[in-house]
This record gives structure tokens, sequence and C-alpha cells, in this order.
């Protein structure tokens, strides 16, 4: 359509983006400090590849475009890949084109950069949601899988009130862990480097990210080294699971020491911990319908939403 313009983001339009953001994406929406945080202090950020739709004097449509500038730790630059991290049309002015240009644009802008994929959300290290939420916004997910992208996945997210959870049961399980060596407790300060060193060899490098910077704000004083519960084989470290305010994870355990009740334990440590902290709920942003039914389920959590996880071959 002839009235719609692509061009990249500008410093001036910051008001108006996000009046746009919180309009199309209902769901999802956000204030200043998250979009400086999680948008323009983002390592891979550049104005340019956050596109904005135009129509006359006013903001149509974005589309928050992404490609690795900056290696991530154990993923390198992602050579061949690119990510729509967020996008959303302004409701009066749907069924104008908006949409469809955006996104042609970026193509354009992913194929010029050499990228063969593009994932629509599950990005890091600063992802909103794992996917489209496809009850929410079943339109927008039709939109983009008639333009070629597929599901990978549909994972879900979940949420639990924990007031009232008793978690005492679940704790009763560390003697039995005790007799086979396994010790769980929290985090001491003079163990960070068996930590990240865990971390490093065991679990992705978006997870050694995130707890870097939790045990950073810990280190300054804004947080409790209770909210890292480790899991230890004599004297080695075989699982951990970490919390920010209400929000749980990650967590993991080692492979070759799953199925013996660790990661129930740790994850009884952690909402323990929630609760003498104060708080009443609990939530997980991303995990899969197994990880729902086997851990989660059984202390209360329950599906808050589920998304379509979804990439796009160029």
């Amino acid at each position: 359509m002839t009235d719609i313009t692509i061009r990249g983001y500008r410093s001036e339009d910051e008001a108006a983006l996000l009046e746009l953001w919180n309009a199309s994406l209902q769901f999802d929406q956000i204030e200043a400090r998250t979009f400086h945080l999680k948008v323009l202090l983002d390592p891979n950020f550049h104005p340019d590849w956050l596109l904005v739709a135009e129509s006359g004097s006013k903001l149509a449509g974005f589309c928050l475009c992404l490609i690795r500038r900056v290696p991530m730790e154990k993923a390198g630059m992602d050579p061949e890949h690119g990510w729509i991290t967020a996008m959303g049309v302004h409701p009066e002015c749907g069924r104008r084109g908006a949409g469809a240009t955006l996104l042609e644009r970026a193509v354009e802008l992913f194929r010029g950069a050499g990228r063969r994929q593009v994932f629509m959300a599950s990005y890091t290290p600063n992802y909103f949601v794992p996917g489209v939420d496809v009850k929410h916004y079943a339109k927008g997910l039709a939109f983009l899988e008639k333009r070629g992208f597929e599901v990978m996945s549909r994972p879900i997210s979940m949420d639990a009130n924990i007031v009232l959870l008793d978690t005492r049961p679940f704790l009763e399980r560390e003697a039995g862990l005790r007799q086979q060596g396994i010790e769980v407790r929290s985090l001491q300060p003079h163990e960070i480097p068996a930590l990240m060193g865990f971390l490093q060899e065991h679990m992705p490098g978006d997870w050694v990210r995130h707890a870097r910077e939790l045990l950073i704000d810990i280190s300054k004083g804004r947080g409790e080294w209770a909210q890292f519960p480790l899991a230890w084989h004599q004297a080695e470290l075989v699982g951990y699971c970490q919390f920010e305010g209400e929000h749980f994870g990650p967590f993991g355990v080692r492979e070759g020491m799953q199925g013996k009740g660790i990661g129930t334990v740790l994850l009884a440590r952690c909402l323990a911990a929630m609760q003498q902290q104060g708080h009443h709920n609990a939530w997980v942003l991303w995990t899969s319908d197994e990880n729902a039914e086997k851990v989660y389920g059984r202390f209360g959590f329950k599906e808050t939403r589920r998304f379509a996880v979804l990439r796009r071959s160029l």
C-alpha cells in the first residue's frame, strides 16, 4: 500500500513506539525502563534493524530484528541465524499492509546479512516471550504461517500460588539423597567459581549469562545467596536452580545424575526460599509439556500461556 513507509528507529520515536507496542501487543506490554534495558541496551541492537512502519505522521507498526553483533556464550555468533523478537501493528491500522511490508523488509535485512533462518521471539539474551501466544495472537500466528514460518515447538508458561504450598513432603526426600552422598544447600560466596564452571560445562550459554547477572546483583547487596540452591555429590556440583523475585528458574541437573530426585528437592528448596522472602506466587516462562507434568504440576503450577516457536528458512 502506498501510504506506508518503512524506516529505522529514531530516538524521537520512543514515546510513539511504546504506545504502538502496548496497543498492538496487549498481553506483552512494556514500559520505558524495560525498553531501554532489553532493546536499546541489548548488545546486538542496531536502530536500523528496529523497523517502524510510518503512515503519515503516525507509527502504524514495528518489527524488532536482531542478528548477533557480539558472540553469545557457548554459541558464538550464530552466523546463519536471525531473530524477530517483537512485532506488532496498531489495531487502527490493520488490513492496510503494514505487517506484510514490515516482514518483507525484515527478510531483506536478514538475507542481506547472509542469514539462512529467521526465528520468531526465541532470541537470547533479551527475549520477551518464547514465541507467539497461540490463543491471544491467533491471527498473528496465522499471518506468519501463511508467510512461510513453521512451528518448531509449543512451550508453555506456568504460574503457581505458593502461599499455602507445603514443601515439607518434598524436602523430606533430602534424607534419601544424603544416603547417596548428595547434599542440597544454598550457594556460599566462595563457591562461585565452582558454580560458573558447572554452568559452563553442563548448561546452555544463556543460563550462564543469566546466573552471572543475578550473582552480580547479589554481590552488590540486591539479593540473597539463598536464591541459588545447589546439589553436591561429595565435592562435585551436580545440580542447581535460581530465582529472582517471583521468577523461578532456570534449573538443571547434570546428565548421569538425573532421575534421583535431585531436581525435586532443588525446586522445593527454591520455592521454600521464595516463601520465606514473602513471595505469594512463582512463575516459569518457558517449559515443556513433559516437565509441566513430571516436575511443576506436583507443586501446583498450572499452564498460563502456550506459545508457538517459529522458524522460517530463507
